[in-house]
């Protein structure tokens, strides 16, 4: 991979990194404003006739969402991170494992960090499910590179680490 796209990439994964962070350093009162801004953008997704509700019912759907739309943040948040670090490391050997070791390490450090942010607490079910974004976020990465060098003609060695024309061993 050209030195360039490395760059990118690493820039993509560190500019991800920073907002998790910044996204994590949020007191609990913060955070939960945040997430109500996202719940009620899909509230009005959802329901077209969301803004014609009572203001109680609005509360009502508010709050049904705001779990499921913290677990999605969660979840999407850390695929686009094992994407990128099979991205990242793809024609390395271990690259699988080491994607998503790094996106275990680094959702279990976030949520210690959450621990000393006033109104938060650091979660294992969040470090699970961070986990299974990021097992996620590899799998994708792997299956659409699959695709890529196989419409180029290219073969896939063991481990998903990728073969080029040049390594086949003449007969």
């Amino acid at each position: 991979m050209k030195t360039r796209h490395i760059s990118f990439i690493l820039l993509l994964l560190l500019l991800l990194m920073g907002v998790i962070y910044y996204l994590s350093s949020q007191p609990a009162d913060e955070s939960t404003l945040t997430s109500s801004h996202f719940c009620t953008l899909a509230a009005k997704f959802l329901f077209s006739d969301y803004s014609s509700y009572d203001t109680q019912i609005q509360k009502t759907i508010i709050k049904g969402l705001t779990h499921v739309v913290r677990k999605m943040a969660h979840f999407s948040e850390y695929t686009l991170m094992g994407f990128l670090w099979y991205l990242l490391l793809r024609k390395k050997k271990g690259n699988i494992l080491f994607s998503i070791l790094a996106t275990a390490c680094y959702a279990a450090s976030d949520e210690l960090h959450q621990k000393f942010v006033a109104g938060r607490s650091a979660q294992v079910s969040d470090v699970i499910l961070d986990t299974c974004g990021g097992c996620f976020g590899v799998l994708l990465a792997f299956l659409l590179l699959c695709v890529w060098y196989s419409c180029r003609n290219k073969e896939i060695m063991e481990y998903g680490v990728w073969k080029t024309p040049e390594h086949h061993i003449k007969n």
